[in-house]
């Protein structure tokens, strides 16, 4: 690649000699490996040193300027502040086993799984099946680079979702705020009944880049604010009508923590598993439970 820079820079200053001129370019210097190109300006002309890797010796050549000739400069450059993972890692060396040192600003992307009720308390029933999680881990984050590694801190969104279609259970309001298996209204055929859970989340990250391979490793804790959660239940009644029970007005546990794994393909596509030690709802709820969900992710 320095090679072919080389030859790009050689070939637009013969460009500009020969449109000058008038006349064909001859070949200016022959450097086999060359290490280090210097150019510098002043009002006679463009002087370009190349120093050749083996010998150490240097080659100079200057591009005289005209007598009168008006020249010109300019400098440009782009810093890249939102990088979406994977869709830029054939330009990055750090996505790509072998990460710099730096600051960076990015973001991750989706990831959408099955969720289980794990120790599910009041009997049971709510449906790994049925249940699913959607999610979009950081929609901003900031990290610190170094070596194979990379450590972030972000802000995301996540969605659960909490089912049971089966035995015509349904979910309602306990009389302590929590919630517990109830029944549905007489003559019903019950379709499905729902917790939602909303969360805000910030995800503290460790990434490391596997030696040998395009795979990236990522482990650490989700930090939830659960800001909103409702229940919902689907029914024919007797005459089969389809209606909706819904309410808001239960006890949710507003903070609880996450510990999140993911292994992905060039950050691009991967799976990943998401537990909680910690309980859904209050303590008081007669059905409660601590989530596990296990996923596919999408720029992650």
């Amino acid at each position: 690649m320095k090679t072919l820079r080389y030859i790009f820079v050689f070939s637009l200053l013969l460009s500009i000699k020969t449109y000058a001129s008038g006349e064909v370019p001859d070949t200016l210097m022959a450097v086999d490996s060359p290490s280090k190109v210097i150019i510098t300006e002043s009002s006679q002309g463009t002087r370009i040193i190349v120093t050749d890797n083996k010998s150490g010796t240097e080659e100079s050549y200057l591009v005289e300027y005209t007598p009168g000739a008006k020249v010109s400069t300019s400098r440009k450059s782009s810093v890249s502040i939102f990088n979406i993972p994977g869709l830029d890692c054939m330009n990055r060396k750090e996505k790509c086993g072998c990460i710099g040192n730096g600051w960076s600003v990015g973001a991750d992307g989706l990831c959408i799984g099955l969720n289980q009720a794990h120790d599910q308390t009041g009997g049971g029933g709510l449906q790994w099946s049925k249940s699913f999680e959607i999610s979009w881990l950081s929609c901003l984050n900031i990290g610190y680079s170094f070596s194979r590694s990379h450590i972030y801190l972000g802000l995301g969104f996540d969605w659960r979702n909490y089912k049971a279609t089966a035995d015509r259970r349904w979910l309602v309001v306990s009389e302590s705020g929590g919630v517990e298996w109830g029944e549905a209204p007489e003559g019903a055929n019950v379709r499905y009944s729902r917790l939602k859970v909303f969360s805000l989340q910030m995800p503290l990250l460790y990434e490391w880049s596997i030696p040998k391979s395009k795979l990236q490793l990522k482990l650490g804790p989700i930090l939830n604010f659960n800001t909103y959660s409702s229940l919902k239940g689907i029914y024919d009644d007797s005459f089969g009508n389809r209606c909706e029970c819904f309410t808001k007005n239960f006890e949710r546990n507003p903070t609880t923590l996450d510990f999140f794994g993911s292994i992905a393909y060039r950050n691009s596509l991967g799976i990943y598993v998401r537990y909680s030690p910690m309980k859904v709802l209050k303590e008081s709820s007669p059905i409660n439970f601590t989530p596990f969900t296990v996923g596919i992710g999408f720029l992650i």
